[in-house]
């Protein structure tokens, strides 16, 4: 089983590669030019629902890296975030998704951004580990959404970090999730987005407040 559930990761990510863009390490749905996120969103197909999980990691992991502020947006929906992506999409559709969102968040960051007790975590990052392992062993389609937010938020954590470009340095995304599996058998209660940050960030602040179990997790 756990031999299938890893050849499964590994055709997930078999279109996810690194890149640099504005200087920094990017994964999965950020290097899509902008004109095919436009396409995907206009067809409402599965690579739509792929970006909104990515985009949903993205912030998140801006949240939790930036040393300004845990709440980029200022907003916990991701609709104004999707619109305002798409116009500058339209104008700029030879840019990659990651280039194109950095600007926003840069600009953000002096006019919505909030300050909050916790980092802001979108999406598939409130989930449990107990959800993303039973998505992993069923081989079920949202094991793609946690992968894709994956992808997402170490995209965002990169963005945003002072100390490194890359936060898994010369680790591959695939190691990742191998880390992830182990981590989330010991901690099945925890966020997905703990896990996460417990991988890239072991000693920071903000990664060990989060690090408790979600009581809330089913």
């Amino acid at each position: 089983m756990i031999g299938r559930i890893l050849v499964a990761v590994a055709l997930l990510l078999g279109a996810t590669h690194t890149a640099r863009a504005t200087a920094v390490t990017t994964f999965g749905y950020g290097l899509q030019p902008c004109g095919a996120y436009l396409d995907d969103r206009e067809q409402q197909n599965i690579d739509e629902l792929a970006f909104i999980e990515w985009l949903g990691g993205y912030l998140s992991g801006v949240n939790a890296t930036s040393t300004h502020t845990n709440n980029i947006m200022g907003d916990p929906n991701l609709k104004g975030a999707v619109y305002k992506l798409g116009a500058y999409c339209r104008a700029h559709p030879s840019l990659t998704v990651a280039v194109a969102l950095y600007g926003f968040v840069k600009g953000w960051s002096s006019t919505t951004a909030e300050q909050a007790d916790e980092a802001m975590v979108y999406g598939n990052g409130y989930k449990s580990c107990r959800t993303y392992l039973d998505s992993r062993m069923q081989q079920s389609p949202d094991q793609r959404g946690f992968i894709d937010w994956l992808g997402g938020y170490l995209s965002g954590v990169n963005a945003m970090s002072l100390n490194t470009n890359s936060a898994l340095g010369d680790s591959e995304l695939t190691n990742a999730v191998t880390w992830l599996d182990d981590y989330c058998r010991v901690n099945p209660g925890a966020r997905f987005a703990s896990a996460i940050g417990a991988r890239v960030r072991p000693k920071s602040p903000q990664s060990l407040a989060l690090a408790g179990e979600d009581k809330g997790a089913k």
